[in-house]
């Protein structure tokens, strides 16, 4: 019987070479992995350019490249297929009341899922920049509102994935920073890689990278 929960899902992103990496969300019957296997890489940490320092996520098992992810979904009879998904997004930003629904939305589960399931350990900015695989600065916040202590940014690192609150303006409640900056501290959360916070943190930040001053 068709699997319809069973999907390609992305497992990590490296920012030296590969880009994503996907795997299946969950464990196949050992048969069925077999008819797939030829397009999967049993990805080990000396398989990456710089060890596993530029990886978010998890890379190590197998994993398949966006190029071969269509040819897995085929063989698997996966209905709910990557490009279905990505189609889905495209759809809707089409239609700026249907984006700033979307993105709504993604903003609103982002804040849950960070808030009530991440973690604050204390942190510097410089260093979760420096150690990041990539920056995302929603509609350029963190560029422009940084010396008035303004600003959000989601920072892609080995360790996870952060949601930085810049907390450092003239009201601002310091106390309740976890996060050293230049400027005077952030609020920071942290969770692990996960494909469906990852695709949500790329629809909120329509894939912004941060442009601004350097970070450290």
């Amino acid at each position: 019987m068709q699997d319809k929960d069973l999907k390609m899902e992305t497992k990590c992103y490296d920012a030296s070479e590969y880009g994503y990496l996907y795997g299946l969300n969950k464990r196949i019957p050992d048969e069925e992995f077999e008819k797939v296997k030829s397009y999967m890489v049993d990805f080990r940490r000396k398989d990456f350019a710089d060890g596993i320092i530029k990886v978010t996520g998890r890379p190590e098992g197998y994993r398949c490249l966006e190029k071969d992810v269509a040819k897995v979904e085929e063989i698997l009879g996966i209905e709910n297929t990557l490009q279905k998904r990505q189609d889905k997004i495209k759809k809707a930003f089409e239609n700026p009341i249907s984006k700033s629904n979307l993105k709504d939305n993604a903003y609103n589960w982002l804040n849950t899922l960070f808030k009530n399931g991440g973690t604050r350990p204390k942190q510097n900015l410089s260093r979760l920049a420096l150690h990041s695989t990539k920056i995302y600065d929603p509609e350029d916040s963190f560029k422009i509102g940084a010396e008035k202590g303004e600003g959000v940014l989601f920072i892609y690192t080995p360790h996870g994935m952060w949601y930085i609150i810049n907390n450092c303006g003239e009201n601002s409640d310091l106390s309740l920073n976890n996060v050293e900056s230049k400027d005077g501290g952030a609020i920071g959360y942290r969770l692990m890689y996960e494909d469906t916070v990852d695709t949500l943190i790329r629809i909120y930040t329509e894939e912004n990278l941060y442009t601004g001053e350097k970070l450290y």
